[in-house]
Formats: C-alpha cells, sequence, structure tokens
C-alpha cells in the first residue's frame, strides 16, 4: 500500500477550497489581521460595484434605460444591497483613516483600540444609514 507522502508534490498540493480554508483556519485571526482582511474584501467589493454604478450612469442617456434602472433601484432587494455597500464604504473610508493615523501619528501598540473604534462607527453608520434606506419597506411590510 502506498503512502500518501509517497505521492508527488503536484497531487499533494492541489489547490480547492478545502485547502484553502484549512490554512486560513489555521492562522490565528487576531485584529491586525482581521483588519487586513477586511479591508481587502471590502476593495474587492468596492471594485465589483463600480461597472455596476457607471452602467446606471450610463442609462441617464435614454430614458427609457433610466426608468428600468430607477425601478430596479427601488425593489426592496436592492435597498438590502445597498445598506450592505453603506457598510462596506464605511469600514472601508474608516479603515483606511485607521491605516493612515497608525502610519503617521500612532505607535503600533495602539492598533487594537484604533481598530475597535473603527468597527463601532462602522457599526453605527451603518445601522443609522441602514434604518434611513431601509424604513419605508420595513413599515410598508408591516402595515400592509
Amino acid at each position: 500500500m502506498q503512502n500518501s507522502s509517497d505521492k508527488p508534490a503536484s497531487l499533494h498540493d492541489k489547490p480547492s477550497l478545502r485547502t484553502v480554508f484549512g490554512v486560513l483556519r489555521s492562522y490565528r485571526m487576531r485584529s491586525g489581521m482581521g483588519a487586513w482582511v477586511l479591508h481587502r474584501l471590502t476593495g474587492l467589493m468596492l471594485v465589483l460595484y463600480l461597472p455596476l454604478h457607471v452602467a446606471g450612469l450610463r442609462s441617464l442617456q435614454d430614458p427609457a434605460a433610466f426608468e428600468q434602472y430607477v425601478t430596479l433601484y427601488r425593489s426592496p432587494l436592492f435597498k438590502i444591497a445597498e445598506a450592505v455597500l453603506v457598510g462596506v464604504v464605511a469600514f472601508h473610508a474608516l479603515n483606511g483613516l485607521r491605516i493612515m493615523l497608525q502610519d503617521f501619528f500612532f505607535r503600533s501598540d495602539r492598533h487594537k483600540m484604533l481598530f475597535g473604534v473603527v468597527m463601532v462607527l462602522t457599526v453605527l453608520v451603518t445601522l443609522v444609514a441602514g434604518y434611513q434606506i431601509l424604513s419605508p419597506y420595513v413599515a410598508a411590510f408591516l402595515f400592509q
């Protein structure tokens, strides 16, 4: 019987979702690593959102296309996505400010406290903006 360590390295090191998540679980996810991962993920989300935004702006040239865009924009699912987008933008912007403040003014021993401030402010901004965005839809659902 052949041992698994006798297999060639190319078969042993095949990237798969299971190995990626296994490697990620082996790291200690402390605040610095969490901030780094979240900053990259929110940046990726913003890059993916940008073409959708540009397509919406292009619809301004055609009244029929603009009407379709506005109809889509008013749907509850799109409003939920908009509230999530506010949270993504808030975290990415506030964490970017934290990184700049840390680079210019603070020593590295305050990064946990600053990350905590970023998370609290992100939650507050997201809740306030999310309430503004979603409250008409929640009220309409409750009082049908």
